[in-house]
């Protein structure tokens, strides 16, 4: 397949997402099913209280028996019917249309017997008040006794009796008892036609009773039918909404499945055809990198790594030729570098020897010219003379010694013996006490900034003092009218280091000269009064305790010497103990 990578790019998240639309959009048309269905059952349930209102009205016309309640009783079973009305034919055929026609067809058969029960009903109240005033007239009768003997006062109040609770409780047991006495009264009494009328109407209640019973239990089976159907509408719905919640969790439990299996899979495939010429080029690259000249890409896709490949190779090509100019370059660079570096070395010597030469070549004339005078008035010299000329050949040759040890202490290779663990705090202290004696004599004012707490350094006592007391005479020197030396310890910028700062006020340094005191035989003092090597020994001395000297001055403002050292710290983290060190004259002693 010739596909750009973006065209892959565009797949592998096309693919993906088209799988999640699809997801969401049946997820969208199932959950609007299921709203559709919730209507439905809700239709199921309104529909079910419509009959449910219509059979509290039935019992209450059933109870009350009067006009005004079979109108209550009319017009719930109108909602009722407006509301089937209303009902649309797709909602029907959801809801069932077999059932919905057995609904109508046994609504009319619910609501036909009202006209008779109500005809009943008065036909009842009518016929009872009838009763009731026989009922009386027959007591009259008896209380004359105008009537055969068994027609007893009791027995017609006995009689009167069953008749009321009859007509309270209308239960089976109060029917029987009111028609046996009915039967006695007929028995006792044939030609009574006072007791006839009495005994007609109640049987005609009998009558109207039974004709009653037999239309409101009627009613009550339709009314009952009708709870039963619309029960059953709304068990099909909650029935149907079930099926399709479960339907719907499959559909999308295959579709997660779907997208969670297809989905990765086809970002895996295009990232790998996107990411595997890449991964060939980084081989190849990593191999080349390692020496391997002799690889090219490989050229299999046609995409944007085609003509990366094409390019890397012809890239490889040039880089080839360019590396073979380049070892031929840089053989006769490295005869070149040889050759400046053999010049290089012959001028130091040249310097070194010319600062040698001239160091030296003072304090030898002098014992050249001394020894001279000596000879040519050997004989006239007194004891004094001799003594003199003596001193100063001693004093010119220890002035010789002082440059040569000087020179082997810049040139010393070796690491120096004797590190140990010092108390730099201390170390500065003492090595300022032996130029106060300077300081005093010349009016110099010493300032101190140095903490009480000892820090610990690994370093050579009589070395570090060296370079102290170097730069502090130093500083003492270019203060010619007095001033403040300033001695300051303090920790340093970086982690564990801690630094002694040396200032004067003295009369600075010019700012091209910075970069060359340091250098050797570079001094700014008049002849004779310095090597030049004391600045040069001490960075020497600095830079083998791992550490650094550096100076800041402007001419007329003084000078600030920077000494930075790395700070010792055992690896239980005990504070070192104090270590001894040499007494002042044995230091002295060791620098003379």
């Amino acid at each position: 397949m010739k596909l750009k990578i973006w065209h892959k790019m565009i797949i592998g998240i096309a693919i993906p997402s088209l799988i999640a639309l699809i997801g969401g959009f049946l997820t969208y048309k199932y959950i609007n099913d299921v709203d559709v269905r919730q209507r439905y059952i809700q239709m199921a349930d309104d529909l079910r209280e419509h009959v449910l209102e219509v059979r509290r009205n039935e019992k209450n016309f059933f109870h009350y028996k009067n006009r005004e309640y079979l109108d209550n009783f009319h017009k719930a079973v109108l909602d009722l019917q407006n509301f089937i009305k209303d009902i649309s034919k797709s909602a029907g055929d959801e809801l069932g249309h077999a059932e919905l026609i057995n609904f109508h067809r046994t609504l009319d058969e619910y609501i036909a017997p009202t006209s008779k029960l109500i005809t009943y009903y008065q036909q009842e109240t009518d016929i009872t008040e009838r009763v009731r005033t026989e009922g009386r007239r027959l007591e009259t009768y008896a209380e004359k006794g105008e009537h055969a003997e068994d027609l007893s006062t009791n027995f017609i109040l006995n009689l009167r009796l069953l008749e009321k609770n009859y007509m309270l409780f209308r239960s089976r047991e109060s029917y029987q008892k009111l028609n046996s006495g009915l039967s006695q009264l007929e028995n006792f009494t044939p030609f009574c036609y006072t007791c006839r009328p009495y005994t007609s109407s109640i049987r005609e209640l009998f009558r109207v009773h039974k004709e009653i019973d037999s239309l409101e239990s009627s009613m009550r089976q339709t009314g009952q039918a009708l709870e039963d159907l619309t029960g059953k509408i709304s068990s099909i719905e909650r029935g149907k909404i079930s099926l399709f919640i479960a339907h719907s969790k499959r559909l999308m439990l295959l579709a997660l499945i779907l997208l969670c299996t297809l989905g990765p899979l086809f970002v895996y495939v295009t990232s790998n055809l996107i990411v595997a010429p890449v991964k060939r080029l980084a081989v190849i690259t990593k191999k080349i990198s390692e020496g391997d000249m002799t690889l090219r890409a490989p050229i299999r896709e046609h995409d944007e790594t085609y003509t990366l490949a094409v390019s890397f190779n012809t890239m490889l090509d040039t880089l080839q030729l360019t590396h073979h100019s380049l070892e031929k370059s840089l053989e006769l660079l490295h005869e070149k570098q040889a050759q400046l570096v053999e010049s290089e070395k012959r001028a130091s010597l040249g310097l070194l020897v010319s600062g040698v030469a001239h160091e030296l070549n003072n304090p030898l004339n002098n014992i050249s010219l001394t020894a001279e005078y000596m000879k040519e008035d050997i004989g006239n010299l007194s004891i004094e003379s001799l003594e003199e000329y003596i001193d100063d050949i001693l004093m010119q040759s220890e002035r010789a010694q002082h440059i040569v040890v000087d020179l082997l202490d810049f040139a010393r290779a070796r690491r120096y013996t004797g590190m140990e663990q010092l108390d730099i705090v201390r170390v500065v202290k003492e090595s300022f006490r032996l130029v106060l004696n300077q300081l005093r004599v010349k009016e110099i004012k010493l300032v101190q900034n140095i903490p009480d707490t000892p820090i610990f350094v690994m370093g050579n006592r009589s070395k570090l003092e060296q370079v102290l007391i170097s730069i502090m005479i130093n500083a003492v020197q270019a203060m010619k009218e007095g001033g403040v030396l300033t001695v300051t310890v303090e920790p340093g910028s970086g982690k564990d280091t801690v630094q002694i700062k040396i200032g004067d006020t003295g009369e600075g340094i010019a700012k091209e000269e910075i970069k060359n005191i340091f250098e050797p035989f570079y001094t700014t003092k008049a002849v004779g009064e310095g090597t030049g090597l004391g600045l040069a020994v001490g960075r020497s001395l600095i830079i083998e305790h791992k550490g650094d000297i550096t100076v800041e001055s402007e001419p007329e403002h003084g000078a600030m010497f920077t000494i930075t050292l790395p700070v010792y710290i055992e690896a239980s983290g005990e504070e070192l103990p104090h270590p001894p060190g040499p007494s002042d004259k044995e230091r002295i002693h060791e620098r003379i």
